[in-house]
């Protein structure tokens, strides 16, 4: 089996299908639009059953949000594994999701051993990635965050190699990005403000200067050999990567700069000293540009950041009062 040269995806059809390793339910995969994967329900079904956050079609390969027009879309899985504790929602739903538990329940009974309860549907839409140990460093790209499956020297190209058929040996990385400083993202939800992260900084690899097409090679893990997807055989596994999420990954945030970053040296002379307009203030906050050119105190935040700040310090004072 091929992938047909005008398909953005790269994966085979006939290696899409899983069972879910949380209730055992059959899955079918999908490439999405921002270059992860995702578990669905393989069958269509009408549209007007379900919520619009809930409705997914498929491009020429590719997952994308939204019904497209059409009377009947696709759902994902972890929307209705039985594994997941899932939020309130309409009688139709509830009424799935209980034919789902009660086949979950009738397959637990027939021996089936579920792995360990998943913490919430992220966790379930990732099983396709094998566990990954060690230091893993996050990427950034425009504004999403990605976690890679190692650190980025050692990303390794997950192709076939055409003369063994053994996994290829080559280096994804080829130094394309450089490493910045970057707030720790902010986690909505009460488990987000409980977190004491205000103003803390983590260093991210940032391949923001990347076509799209060299940056979904970097999402396929793969060399610069094995670029694309026609005339090649199925990957030895499949992409590491997973979403970044803060409060799930604490344990690779990178709070200190690693020995890789290069940080450019400013140097002193008489033309840098001269300046044809007023001197500018930055705001102290990290990847900030706001600033001033009135005269302000060592460390001046910008209106917004200072706002920020505020929130953030009235929200770890209500967190203080609650464990006092």
């Amino acid at each position: 089996m091929r992938v047909h040269q005008s398909s953005p995806s790269t994966l085979l059809r006939r290696n899409a299908f899983s069972h879910c390793r949380y209730c055992g339910e059959l899955m079918e995969y999908f490439d999405r639009h921002d270059h992860g994967r995702i578990p669905m329900v393989p069958r269509e079904f009408p549209s007007a059953r379900f919520p619009v956050q809930m409705r997914w079609h498929v491009l020429r390969g590719i997952a994308l949000p939204g019904d497209g027009g059409a009377s009947h879309c696709y759902v994902p899985h972890p929307a209705f594994c039985a594994a997941v504790d899932h939020p309130e929602s309409s009688n139709k739903l509830t009424h799935a999701r209980a034919v789902f538990r009660h086949r979950f329940e009738k397959r637990v009974k027939q021996g089936f051993i579920p792995a360990l309860r998943p913490s919430d549907e992220d966790e379930v839409a990732e099983q396709h990635v094998e566990p990954v140990g060690g230091l893993r460093h996050v990427v950034a790209y425009a504004s999403v965050l990605w976690l890679a499956p190692g650190k980025i020297e050692d990303l390794q190209c997950v192709a076939r190699a055409w003369g063994t058929g053994e996994r290829c040996g080559n280096a994804v990385s080829h130094d394309e990005g450089e490493w910045k400083e970057i707030e720790i993202p902010y986690t909505p939800g009460r488990a987000g403000q409980d977190v004491l992260w205000s103003g803390a900084t983590m260093w991210v690899y940032a391949l923001h200067t990347l076509y799209p097409d060299e940056f979904r090679r970097w999402m396929q893990q793969r060399c610069s050999h094995h670029t694309g997807g026609a005339g090649m055989d199925n990957d030895a596994l499949p992409p590491q990567w997973v979403r970044f999420r803060p409060l799930a990954h604490d344990k690779f945030i990178l709070r200190e700069r690693p020995v890789q970053a290069e940080l450019s040296t400013l140097t002193d002379t008489p033309i840098a000293s001269i300046f044809l307009e007023p001197e500018r203030t930055v705001c102290a906050t990290p990847d900030c540009h706001n600033g001033s050119v009135a005269k302000v105190p060592k460390g001046w935040l910008c209106y917004k950041c200072e706002r920020v700040q505020e929130q953030r310090e009235r929200i770890h004072r209500q967190w203080v009062r609650r464990n006092d």
